[in-house]
């Protein structure tokens, strides 16, 4: 009888050891994947991510183009205040490279949050045609960059 007491006391502890073996092992793999979140995101976390944007892919008017230079805008506002690596940068051939507001060239490191989208929204014109592309993470699969292309030129 006593060394049945004594297994039982055995086996509870080894019980007990496995479960707090278990609790930090999953402690560690969440602060991993906490860590390593934009490199270790789901597809369906991606193409959310992305979906606010897709719908302006193409050739778009002026109006549309200025609708995603909005959004991603406000996007950069939220998401890059807490993630630098979140920010969208939008790059065009419509605006003057003599032009006081932008030099194109600086491909938007001139730090301004929004990725330089408010800046473009006087340029682009409705009515006028623009082709807008897409440039993406390699890694993550996120969309990095917007290339807005004049297309009345």
């Amino acid at each position: 009888m006593e060394n049945a007491s004594k297994a039982l006391i055995i086996a509870g502890a080894i019980l007990i050891s496995i479960v707090i073996i278990t609790l930090g092992v999953m402690i560690v793999n969440n602060v991993t994947d906490t860590i390593n979140n934009n490199a270790n995101l789901s597809a369906q976390e991606v193409a959310q991510y992305n979906s606010e944007f897709l719908s302006y892919e193409g050739r778009r008017t002026g109006s549309q183009v200025r609708a995603l230079l909005n959004t991603v805008a406000n996007h950069n506002r939220t998401q890059g205040a807490n993630d630098n690596s979140r920010i969208i940068i939008v790059t065009t051939d419509s605006i003057d490279p003599n032009s006081q507001d932008y030099n194109i060239t600086s491909n938007w490191a001139d730090g301004r949050p929004d990725g330089g989208a408010a800046t473009m929204l006087t340029s682009i014109r409705a009515g006028l045609t623009y082709t807008v592309a897409f440039g993406y993470d390699t890694h993550s699969g996120l969309i990095t960059t917007i290339s807005i292309i004049d297309q009345n030129s």
